[in-house]
């Protein structure tokens, strides 16, 4: 499985001058930073497909909201909207990769969260 790794997600958020990233008080700082990770993907897309590709980036979406959700979970309890969050990317990478939800490939982040 490919995904953007935490040590380039770093890179690339550093060297990126126009990333919006939620601003919530949030204490737990391992949910913090799988926020920044999620929101970066998600509201950079469109520059990251210069460099990345796609169905890099729409796994890699998927595996830090998989881990944000985890841990926020973990943290805060359960939350019905998050969980919802998790069916409409699996609905995006429908969507957007030519041929699909690769099942494999979700199951592997799926596991690797437990």
């Amino acid at each position: 499985m490919k995904v953007i790794k935490e040590l380039e997600l770093e890179k690339m958020i550093a060297l990126s001058k126009y990333h919006t990233v939620r601003t919530i008080d949030i204490n737990d700082e391992t949910l913090k930073k799988v926020l920044v990770y999620y929101d970066f993907i998600s509201n950079n897309i469109e520059d990251l497909m210069l460099k990345e590709d796609k169905s890099k980036i729409m796994y890699s979406k998927y595996y830090w909201y998989t881990k944000y959700k985890q841990r926020y979970f973990e943290v805060i309890g359960y939350d019905a909207g998050i969980e919802q969050e998790g069916f409409k990317l699996l609905e995006e990478i429908e969507n957007e990769l030519e041929y699909g939800v690769d099942w494999s490939i979700i199951q592997e982040i799926e596991e690797g969260e437990k």
